[in-house]
């Protein structure tokens, strides 16, 4: 175990690339892990670099970290593995010999920037709502946004029981109609930017994330992928 001090089973495990930091919460309670051959279902055990972790029986160890940002074409289920074998981002990635996992979500019909790495604490602050890391849309409606619609948005849409604000919102100048807009947000509700235009009577036509934190897609071509270095993994977590 290439960790120092001691961590929480869920972090290792995720660190092991069994899994979200959830998802490996998950096993812990289903009694699939041991640690020193005792099974443990006590989220908050923590291990070290002494200790002999296994995870259905079988040993699990720091993995060497892959992180991959990946340009999403519509399409294309964000999951690591569908059960009625439709077409997933795993597939875009192909095979690196790591068991990745997306950070995050795009719907089947968006596309744009998607996080896949075997680090489980980088999938799990990008992520998680309390590390507030923002993502950037490009958002195209059906047809002009007005003012009126604008100014509902930019005030806030409630949407099941909650007020979904974006952080920022504006009209790309480079269109004379006014669209595409550019969307910031730091929420991750299941379609919530489509939910939010549809309350006010407009429908989105297409949606294509453009940034996570301060890092951008750039010119990444539809359905390929670049392996993020040390700096890109920083611009990840920046949240301005």
């Amino acid at each position: 175990m290439k960790n120092k001090g001691r961590i929480r089973i869920s972090r290792f495990l995720a660190d092991c690339g069994a899994g979200s930091r959830r998802k490996c919460g998950e096993m812990v309670k289903e009694g699939r892990v041991s640690v020193n051959n005792t099974v443990i279902r006590d989220l908050s055990f923590s291990v070290d670099e002494n200790d002999t972790v296994k995870l259905d029986g079988k040993k699990a160890e720091p993995d060497e970290k892959l992180v991959l940002a990946l340009n999403k074409p519509p399409g294309y289920l964000s999951t690591a593995r569908d059960d009625f074998e439709r077409r997933t981002v795993m597939g875009l990635a192909g095979n690196t010999g790591k068991r990745l996992y997306p950070a995050g979500r795009l719907d089947l019909d968006s596309r744009g920037l998607i996080i896949l790495s075997n680090d489980g604490d980088l999938v799990y602050r990008i992520t998680h709502p309390r590390f507030n890391i923002p993502k950037t849309y490009e958002v195209v409606l059906d047809r002009r946004l007005s003012d009126e619609g604008y100014r509902s948005i930019d005030q806030g849409v409630l949407i099941d029981g909650k007020v979904f604000k974006p952080d920022r919102m504006y009209r790309n100048k480079k269109s004379a109609d006014g669209f595409p807009l550019t969307v910031r947000i730091h929420q991750g509700r299941k379609r919530i930017i489509r939910r939010a235009f549809q309350k006010i009577g407009y429908n989105v036509v297409d949606l294509k994330r453009t940034m996570i934190g301060n890092y951008r897609l750039g010119r990444l071509p539809e359905g390929q992928y670049r392996v993020l270095d040390k700096e890109g993994v920083d611009r990840l977590m920046m949240k301005k």
